[in-house]
């Protein structure tokens, strides 16, 4: 009987910052000197392969009054 490893695959988000910009193109645009990328403690990093290069970025705008205004 053949045997198989088998991955969870998650995904996760980091807020890089906020821009005041014309549309969303520009606020990634804005963004993409700030970007660090991440990182693991050294023990999740004994239990997890991190992928550091972005999935995808995403803009949202922030309407007064929100949370993270």
């Amino acid at each position: 009987m053949p045997k198989y490893a088998v991955y969870a695959i998650y995904t996760a988000s980091k807020k890089i910052g906020e821009y005041e910009a014309d549309d969303e193109d520009q606020a990634l645009e804005m963004s993409e000197a700030d970007e660090e990328g991440v990182m693991l403690c050294h023990q999740c990093a004994g239990e997890i392969d991190l992928n550091t290069d972005p999935w995808k970025f995403e803009a949202n705008e922030i309407e007064p009054g929100d949370k993270d205004e």
